[in-house]
């Protein structure tokens, strides 16, 4: 596996300096993408463990990929310098768009050491289900148990009779204790791209049940205290909130209990013109009400890209995320719980790709290593290295 270290070839001003790179996955003819949607999960010893989609490469007019999509692993035993890949078996795809689902029997254990969790649900590049399905691993990600249902959510009364009527969660859960977790939600109405409005749910059993915790951004008319989102100078032309997309959210709980999550926001203004950026949200009642806590940093064209996020050695906030206008990896933190944040200094620049219409490149995850140095891991295409999945290891 190739691994380096230097500054990136940027301005020095913005550039996180000594970063150290890995390839992940680089196979010519293959195209590779999205680890936002897999996850990715650091365990006690530093290994390191990380879901992307390969598929066959063809240039098109959106991303240079082409079903079928495939759900693989990379894996890293010494915190990110080195790589394996795996297509593990039984696991997402391997089912179908829309799988037979069955029920949790026995309580999920989600303090388990080797524990992980995949959510699949629609839009998913491996998987079509809006109904959402997931699967689970104690060992770290080997071999996976699922696919699980969720049961019927549309049939509670938060979510009946909304508009709403299709599942696009991603990967994103906080655990609370053995046999309880947290998990963070999106849903869109069917066939209609960017209408995705984000909750959160509960399970108390060990995912034998799930119940409506709350509205982190509701759909558009609903209830809630929404502020407006300062897009513009001219106060008139900004939406409010519950009026954006809200999707491929990341959350971690702090030392006092309070729950951030940063969140992808889209806004698509009457005259066609669209926005892009990320915004992070806050709880304080386990995720009952949520309030706007500031916006993390603006993502570019082509549709933007999620966040990833996590917490430093030290108590501040990281988050990475793709920056499509100029084709750059970028990192930002906060020391205040989420209300400012520091100017973004970029982690990777230099993308090329032969066709260059889309800066297709990003959809990150983020974990902190025991000595305190943070491994994003993303996708990205260099003349060099053509859509490979690419790893950068620094201390914040």
């Amino acid at each position: 596996m190739l691994s380096f270290c230097g500054i990136l070839p940027a301005n020095a001003q913005k550039a996180v300096r000594n970063v150290q790179h890995s390839i992940i996955y680089h196979q010519p003819g293959r195209f590779v993408g999205w680890p936002a949607n897999g996850g990715g999960f650091i365990y006690e010893n530093d290994e390191i463990v990380v879901g992307f989609t390969e598929a066959k490469y063809k240039i098109s007019n959106s991303h240079n990929g082409e079903k079928p999509f495939l759900s693989w692993l990379g894996r890293s035993t010494d915190g990110g310098q080195t790589w394996t890949t795996e297509d593990p078996a039984q696991y997402v795809g391997d089912f179908g768009d829309t799988p037979d689902l069955k029920p949790v029997s026995t309580p999920i254990d989600f303090k388990h050491p080797g524990f992980a969790m995949r959510v699949v649900g629609a839009s998913y590049h491996g998987a079509e289900d809006g109904r959402a399905h997931f699967f689970y691993t104690y060992n770290k990600g080997k071999t996976w148990q699922g696919p699980f249902s969720f049961g019927d959510l549309f049939q509670w009364k938060e979510l009946s009779n909304i508009g709403l009527d299709e599942l696009s969660p991603r990967t994103d859960y906080v655990v609370n204790g053995k046999n309880e977790c947290l998990l963070f939600f999106s849903v869109r109405k069917a066939n209609s791209f960017g209408s995705d409005r984000l909750f959160c749910i509960k399970t108390v059993d060990g995912g034998k049940s799930f119940a409506f915790q709350g509205w982190i951004v509701g759909p558009a008319g609903s209830s809630g205290k929404y502020t407006k989102v300062k897009l513009f100078d001219d106060d008139r032309k900004n939406p409010y909130a519950n009026e954006c997309r809200a999707v491929m959210s990341q959350s971690e709980r702090l030392s006092d209990g309070t729950l951030v999550s940063v969140i992808r926001r889209k806004y698509v203004t009457k005259d066609k013109q669209e926005l892009h950026w990320i915004d992070a949200y806050s709880s304080t009642d386990g995720g009952k009400t949520w309030t706007f806590t500031s916006k993390v940093a603006d993502t570019g064209a082509y549709n933007g890209n999620p966040p990833a996020f996590t917490i430093t050695k030290d108590g501040r906030l990281c988050v990475v995320y793709g920056e499509r206008d100029h084709g750059t990896i970028r990192v930002v933190y906060s020391s205040d719980k989420g209300k400012r944040w520091t100017e973004p200094q970029i982690l990777m620049d230099g993308f090329w790709s032969e066709d260059m219409e889309l800066n297709d490149l990003g959809y990150p995850r983020v974990v902190r290593r025991k000595d305190g140095k943070m491994v994003a891991m993303y996708y990205y295409s260099t003349k060099e290295h053509l859509h490979h999945l690419r790893a950068s290891i620094w201390m914040p």
